[in-house]
């Protein structure tokens, strides 16, 4: 905004009234006219919190979504909020439906798992369920007639152990997205799986036009100065079920420990102080040189489809801890916030070093340079290990 621009907005804004009750927002929004966002954005900043609740139940256009993602940057900042707001349900309506799509959280790979099913009050419900990766097609095909029962036990089975449940999403959304994947998948020159055919009729009509991400019109959004503060702690979001599976590779982890053997002295066991040193820093060069911009983005997609999974259990003042990180994912770079000042992307590393020293009994196994042969023993060198 210019200067000019700024001006005319603020002597707009004199007129209305910033102190606004909850009661007399709307009119003060009237009055404001083109610059109702302005407004709203004078009450998220003079943290009235009251003005901003009304502007997202009762306001229109513009102002309303202003004042839907003020609300959260008002929660983020530990305002207290009126408990009488508006909810946006991820599935419409709650009209009885015949259909009904239901989306899995992605595994540490990005793979998910989309649910459609379709029944009548008298009727078992036809289902199919749909494996996918939107990078490289679809894994595999399920389909069947189930009793609600059956249906819950197959959606257990299609993710083992897993301690969060499938969401609700639109079933247009689904469909979109299995027929995106079945392109890519034709691309690649494959074989599609079977089951398609006979599911044909859960599947189908696919949106002609493309579908937004249900996530993106819960209005949780944040400006980049609010994403950084909240997401000051973001390594803790591996503590949810969502994120407690997703790992490096284990190829890149070996990577991690032979190049902290590298820096050792070959046959010699390193001080306990070194050695943690060592291996600190090249757990920052590895988050670094993993998540390049297109893992990078690849993981703030399947952050999205997991961000659904924690908005329905854990409330939206958790999810936009989410938002912010995805928001510092997409904003890092190599040179200005590189990924390692990710808390969330270093806890990767942080996580596999925990599990193999727990597997090992409490001592992480480091592989060794083999010795020069002037100094070598007549056995080979054990491992380096930490205690």
């Amino acid at each position: 905004m210019t200067e000019k621009q700024a001006k005319k907005s603020s002597e707009a804004l004199a007129a209305a009234d910033l102190s606004a009750s909850a009661e007399e927002a709307v009119d003060a929004l009237n009055r404001a006219g083109a610059s109702a966002v302005a407004l709203v954005e004078a009450w998220v900043k003079g943290e009235n919190a009251a003005a901003v609740n009304a502007a997202a139940e009762r306001g229109e256009g513009a102002a309303r979504k202003a004042a839907r993602r003020g609300l959260n940057v008002l929660k983020a900042r530990g305002v207290s909020v009126p408990t009488e707001r508006h909810v946006a349900s991820v599935t419409g309506g709650k009209e009885p439906e015949i259909e009904e799509a239901l989306l899995l959280a992605p595994d540490s790979g990005g793979s998910v798992c989309l649910a459609i099913t379709s029944r009548s009050p008298t009727s078992r419900a036809k289902s199919v369920f749909v494996f996918l990766h939107d990078d490289f097609g679809v894994h595999r095909v399920n389909q069947g007639e189930l009793s609600q029962t059956q249906l819950k036990e197959a959606l257990q089975r299609a993710l083992p152990g897993a301690d969060y449940r499938p969401v609700k999403v639109p079933v247009a959304w689904a469909r979109a997205r299995i027929a995106a994947a079945r392109k890519t998948h034709a691309a690649r020159g494959l074989p599609e799986p079977l089951g398609f055919s006979s599911a044909a009729s859960l599947l189908e009509p696919v949106p002609a036009e493309p579908e937004e991400h249900p996530f993106d019109g819960e209005g949780l959004e944040l400006g980049d100065e609010d994403a950084q503060d909240l997401a000051k702690t973001s390594h803790a979001l591996h503590l949810l079920p969502e994120f407690r599976g997703w790992f490096p590779p284990k190829p890149v982890v070996d990577e991690l420990l032979a190049k902290v053997g590298e820096g050792l002295t070959p046959g010699t066991e390193p001080a306990p102080e070194e050695l943690q040193k060592k291996l600190e820093e090249e757990i920052v060069a590895a988050t670094d040189r993993y998540f390049t911009p297109e893992r990078r983005e690849q993981l703030a997609r399947m952050m999205k489809d997991s961000a659904l999974s924690v908005l329905a259990r854990e409330g939206e003042v958790r999810t936009l801890e989410v938002v912010a990180t995805m928001k510092n994912i997409r904003n890092a770079g190599l040179i200005t916030n590189p990924p390692h000042e990710v808390g969330f992307l270093r806890a990767f590393f942080d996580k596999a070093i925990s599990a193999i020293a727990y597997q090992e009994g409490g001592r992480l196994r480091i592989p060794m340079r083999a010795p020069a042969p002037a100094e070598a023993a007549s056995e080979a060198q054990p491992a380096t290990q930490l205690g």
